[in-house]
């Protein structure tokens, strides 16, 4: 049975110095003490300078290891470092046998936990569950609740006891009760609400667990990372002091700070710059693309703090430099304002060599991918359906990390990728390109499951009314937008995950053979062939693709793609420990 051992721990790295190229980090145990801290982050080199002066502040973390089964999934590389020692510590301060009781609750895949604050408040829910230590099946637990529940006081059933299917039993009671069988005994909910103890912000951790301060304000950086948008220009990044006097400076007199986008950036202006006649800029658009608002006179994106303006990270630096990169002129046509690009003859020639230079190729590398960290460079492609899917390999890291897969535009199309353009790769990926009659849902399209993070185009998506319908059909998926997906397996979970904003999703094969069910003629057609090699006068009557072993027993996209390298442990890129863990990038 899996315990904890002492390995809760994460490699901690200078961000800084990974954006150039070198992996500068350390493995910290947790949990750990804020004087150990910062000896970590100074032999790192948080705190330093780089050779142009400029402060090495952030750090983010690359690997983890804990052995408790489902924890480090559900840990992200920008985790809060005071949040994953409180995590620890309260591990850590647990009795054998809550932590066994822990340990089983992970195991049987609890619902209820999806991030680092919900684990935090599972180590004051143990209750919630009741957990059988020792049971190893059925027939165990059969005969647990039998002996255990008074059914054989005074050996009332004699020899009869003999005659009792007693696995199907406790498989009767596991399924009655929603209970799960794990490696170290049975776990059931006993359906009590959560206490949410922590409510997931920084001031409720308490001090004893603070390992980056204990709450009080902490420096502001002297210097942020902005987008300078300049009228008639391309906008382009610089370096600039925090001071309210350099932001004046920039954007040529007294600031305002507007918030029209969801992510954590604003936009600086001049407050008076349509006052003051300033040249119009670009402009700000509503959901469906309407003009609202036009901001007169260079502005600045910067990034957000709790309580002030921020770097931008290195992704939303390149978000907002495609969504302001073509300079505008404005018109007026009966009562609308349009915005017509600015774009010069030179500037056409410029825009078609940059368009033609995106796409994907044998020599491409350097190349940022959403969602990933990093760069990274071309090492096999594979023509799939009148398609090239090319397989990209990590710049820095190479055979330390898994591949990726990327489309013609260099989009991202498939993760964890460890043996190529291998079979269960490249079911996937003709997948992604299968073309369908119907979606089960004309309310969402794939580009909307994409930009909400889930990133297979083998999958259709669907909202909650249409997920309950196609149920009852076929297998259907939770979504999620770290790219992961669990299987549904009864209406309750639809409605609990749409909740919360979550969309479904169903395989493209299953929906596409669902559709050929309800088009009799097709299928009338499809049957023919199969015998008879004709009706289009195509012959298709080899042997069929077995779909159940194709189906087998997934329970995720990223399960499939790691099926193969269970024999294998690739060694990882972690300096300061022996014990080498998988790095995903």
């Amino acid at each position: 049975m899996p315990v904890l051992d002492g390995s809760f721990e994460a490699f901690v790295t200078n961000l800084g110095k990974y954006n150039e190229g070198e992996l500068v980090g350390e493995w910290v145990h947790f949990p750990t003490t804020e004087e150990e801290m910062k000896k970590v982050f100074e032999r790192i080199g948080i705190g330093s300078k780089d050779e142009f002066g400029q402060v090495y502040e952030e750090w983010f973390i690359t690997d983890y290891d804990c052995s408790i089964h489902g924890v480090s999934n559900l840990l992200g590389e920008y985790e809060n470092l005071d949040k994953l020692n409180y995590l620890a510590a309260r591990l850590d301060e647990m009795s054998r046998s809550e932590l066994e009781h822990f340990v089983a609750i992970m195991d049987s895949g609890c619902d209820e936990v999806n991030d680092l604050d919900d684990l935090i408040n599972l180590t004051y829910n143990l209750d919630n569950y009741d957990f059988i230590p020792d049971i190893k099946d059925y027939d165990d637990l059969g005969r647990y609740y039998f002996f255990e529940g008074g059914y054989n006081i005074d050996n009332k059933f004699g020899s009869f006891v003999d005659y009792i299917d007693f696995e199907r039993y406790g498989e009767d009671c596991a399924i009655n009760e929603g209970g799960t069988l794990t490696d170290a005994g049975y776990i059931r909910p006993t359906g009590d609400s959560w206490n949410r103890y922590f409510d997931g912000t920084l001031e409720d951790i308490p001090d004893e667990y603070r390992v980056t301060g204990s709450g009080e304000e902490l420096e502001q950086p002297s210097t942020i990372t902005v987008l300078v948008v300049e009228p008639d220009r391309k906008p382009y990044v610089k370096e600039i002091p925090s001071s309210l006097e350099s932001l004046q400076h920039e954007v040529g007199g007294d600031i305002e700070a507007v918030y029209p986008f969801e992510e954590p950036v604003a936009i600086v202006c001049n407050e008076e710059g349509k006052m003051n006649g300033l040249p119009l800029n670009r402009a700000l658009r509503d959901d469906s693309g309407e003009i609202y608002d036009i901001v007169a006179g260079t502005f600045l994106v910067t990034g957000l703090t709790d309580d002030s303006f921020g770097s931008l990270s290195p992704d939303l630096l390149r978000q907002f430099m495609t969504e302001f990169k073509m300079p505008e002129q404005f018109a007026k046509i009966g009562d609308r304002i349009v915005a017509i690009p600015m774009i010069s003859e030179e500037q056409q020639k410029q825009t078609v060599l940059e368009e033609k230079s995106s796409i994907v190729n044998e020599n491409t590398s350097g190349m940022a991918v959403d969602g990933h960290i990093g760069t990274w460079h071309t090492i096999d492609h594979k023509e799939i359906d009148g398609h090239t899917f090319w397989l990209m390999e990590h710049d820095t890291f190479g055979d330390d990390a898994s591949c990726i897969i990327v489309d013609e535009r260099g989009e991202l199309v498939l993760s964890h990728i460890y043996d190529g353009f291998d079979e269960t790769a490249v079911n996937l990926l003709r997948q992604e390109v299968m073309p369908v009659e119907k979606m089960p849902d004309d309310s969402i399209s794939i580009e909307e499951m994409k930009q909400y993070g889930y990133k297979w185009g083998g999958m259709l998506p669907m909202r909650e009314e249409a997920a309950a319908e196609v149920m009852k059909s076929c297998q259907i998926y939770r979504l999620y937008g770290d790219d992961t997906e669990g299987l549904v397996l009864d209406a309750k979970e639809i409605k609990e995950h749409a909740a919360k904003g979550g969309i479904f999703g169903v395989e493209k094969a299953d929906w596409v053979a669902e559709l050929e069910k309800q088009n009799p003629l097709k299928a009338a057609e499809m049957s023919l062939e199969d015998d008879y090699g004709m009706i289009d006068g195509i012959i298709n009557n080899g042997p069929k693709e077995d779909k159940a072993n194709e189906k087998g027993g997934k329970t995720s996209i990223m399960d499939r793609l790691k099926s193969a390298k269970t024999a294998q442990q690739t060694d990882k890129l972690s300096p300061h420990k022996e014990k080498k863990s998988e790095r995903e990038i």
